[in-house]
């Protein structure tokens, strides 16, 4: 089987921060079917490569192509939201994005297309394709801004039918994600939760990073962007200190909310406690992750009602062995159960955060909390979520 898999942002090249589970993904699938990729372009990145056994094509959206401001960087979102140039860039981008899957799909013919994000990926895929199922079965999967745009967009609901018509399956990486592309379109989408994967063994075995902090330290991972509650951690972290003054605080992850956070540090009095680090390389966050007293994931749910999907970091510190505290917001409660395998505070909530912190330091190890959040680690490694993606495409193309 050949499956051709459809994003708006592919690595660039190892290790340079961009999130890579649709990367990784891609790598799990080459065990059951041949894989290509397609991707915009940016400069520097290669036309066509090849990387763990996955072809890689990118396709130019704008001139000069160092030009190019849609894809990649902070992300589209932020990057409409930053720069007039982007916004002239988004039907250059969907024109050229149907064109590339065309002529790749007529030079390799694969089986099955599976788009990432429904905007703009799938969006551009179904216009490819169009009303008839022989140009190509076409699988959609949805990780959680772009269900929810098509909620907020005035033409939302004409773009999701327009989508959804012209696709065979929906994946939504989590229940709120389903929920935001079932009110899109103003009936059930029939789509399937999916969560994406982690390599389970990969973060569970390795070295860890020696604490900075006479009593270890609290690990937040993930992009400095309002949604992902860094903030609300920080203002948990003062109130706990008093129980635990040893503790320390690292961030892994950089962005637009970065210098906000650094001067927030200084009026809550924790300076010598937060350790900001930056983009770190898959290695290192493992390594932290597996050397961390708890793993603290403060998504919020932000003011025009935008959630997460399912942040990775969750799976990837199930896997690591590390206490994970997360907010109730977006898909995460699909995965952590407060008690069970984690502890789950209200979105925003600093005082509720850290008495959740605070319940698993004092957890005793190795606790029966410590077996569950492995095993449900294992059941998203992406030996497990590739056959399912497998099964689904095996079922869509009818072999």
């Amino acid at each position: 089987m050949r499956v051709l898999v459809a994003t708006s942002t592919f690595p660039l090249r190892e290790g340079d921060g961009t999130p890579r589970f649709v990367e990784d993904l891609c790598r799990a699938l080459t065990s059951h079917c041949e894989v290509t990729v397609l991707a915009p372009d940016a400069p520097g990145a290669a036309a066509r490569e090849q990387r763990g056994g996955v072809q890689i094509r990118r396709f130019r959206y704008f001139a000069p192509r160092g030009a190019q401001r849609l894809a990649y960087g902070a992300g589209m979102p932020d990057n409409l939201r930053a720069s007039a140039l982007a916004k002239l860039q988004v039907a250059p981008y969907l024109l050229a994005q149907t064109r590339a899957t065309r002529r790749l799909c007529a030079e390799w013919q694969p089986d099955v297309v599976n788009s990432h994000w429904i905007l703009p990926t799938g969006l551009a895929d179904a216009w490819a394709r169009g009303r008839r199922p022989g140009r190509f079965r076409h699988v959609v999967t949805l990780h959680g801004g772009d269900a929810h745009l098509l909620r907020s967009l005035p033409a939302g609901r004409s773009l999701a039918r327009f989508a959804v018509e012209r696709s065979d399956a929906l994946l939504a990486v989590s229940s709120n994600v389903k929920a935001n592309l079932d009110a899109a379109l103003g009936r059930d989408s029939g789509s399937r939760v999916q969560p994406m994967g982690v390599h389970a063994q990969r973060f569970r075995e390795g070295a860890r990073l020696a604490s900075p902090f006479p009593d270890g330290y609290l690990l937040f991972v993930g992009r400095l962007i309002r949604i992902k509650g860094a903030s609300v951690l920080l203002r948990a972290f003062a109130t706990l200190r008093a129980a635990h003054p040893g503790l320390g605080l690292l961030l892994i992850g950089d962005g637009p909310e970065l210098p906000a956070l650094r001067s927030e540090v200084e009026q809550l009095g924790v300076g010598d406690a937060v350790d900001f680090r930056g983009s770190q390389s898959h290695e290192q966050v493992a390594a932290a992750l597996r050397g961390c007293r708890a793993a603290v994931v403060p998504s919020i749910v932000d003011a025009d009602g935008r959630e997460e999907g399912m942040p990775a970091v969750v799976g990837e510190a199930l896997a690591a062995g590390a206490r994970v505290v997360a907010s109730r917001s977006g898909g995460i409660a699909d995965v952590l159960r407060s008690g069970e395998n984690g502890w789950l505070a209200e979105p925003g909530d600093a005082e509720d955060l850290a008495r959740r912190i605070l319940e698993a330091l004092a957890e005793p190890r190795p606790s029966p909390v410590d077996a569950a959040a492995l095993r449900s680690a294992d059941a998203l490694d992406w030996s497990r979520v590739a056959l399912a993606y497998h099964e689904t495409f095996r079922r869509v193309a009818g072999c």
